[in-house]
């Protein structure tokens, strides 16, 4: 009797190395000047004010401070971990295109594989340094990054005797985050947390 054996194909794809097809169009990156000016922010108070202020606004945004270094003003933290399906460098089709994830998950349904998973998560930097009497400058930097583990999935296929093998990720991203508003709020915060520690120590 002659045996029957299933074919099996083997693929390697890399999800996020080409980048989807999409409506819309981002706009053109930020020049260096651009991202400083939106990084940068005069604050108004003294240098160890401020510097408590910022780790307390960040602590209560949410984020995990890992560096401290008042000598230099050096502020490191990042935020908890999570998993998506799109890369950082997919963001803005992701947040902008409506039907950007809706295609993720179809493609990933036609290739019969479950969508990638990517690890997700933020670095943020913050400098701080004396500007004047009772006056700081900050510059804040968010680094949004992503990590695509490798990972090998099988699929029967629509033909019960062909078997599809696909080897994906190994793969890593990371962007600098150009959202004003996001910069405008912690400093918003920071200059509020500074005022109300002010005010404490003139009841003191």
């Amino acid at each position: 009797m002659k045996m029957m054996y299933p074919l099996i194909i083997i693929t390697s794809l890399a999800p996020g190395c080409a980048q989807r097809k999409s409506r819309l169009q981002p706009p053109p990156s930020l020049s260096i000047q651009q991202r400083a000016a939106m990084q940068s922010k005069e604050l108004e108070g003294d240098f160890d004010t401020g510097f408590a202020a910022t780790i307390s606004v960040l602590q209560d945004e949410g984020w995990q401070i890992e560096v401290v270094d008042k000598a230099s003003g050096i502020i490191q933290a990042v935020s908890l971990k999570h998993q998506d399906i799109v890369g950082p460098n997919e963001d803005w089709y992701a947040e902008n295109d409506a039907g950007y994830r809706g295609d993720i998950v179809k493609e990933a349904k036609d290739r019969e594989v479950p969508p990638s998973e990517w690890n997700r998560w933020e670095q943020l930097t913050c400098h701080i340094e004396p500007w004047g009497e009772n006056r700081i400058r900050q510059r804040i930097t968010i680094t949004a990054f992503g990590s695509l583990p490798t990972n090998t999935v099988s699929s029967a296929g629509k033909k019960k005797d062909k078997q599809t093998i696909v080897t994906a990720g190994g793969k890593e991203q990371s962007r600098i985050v150009e959202d004003p508003a996001r910069y405008q709020y912690l400093f918003q915060q920071i200059q509020r947390a500074i005022f109300i520690r002010q005010g404490l120590k003139s009841y003191r």
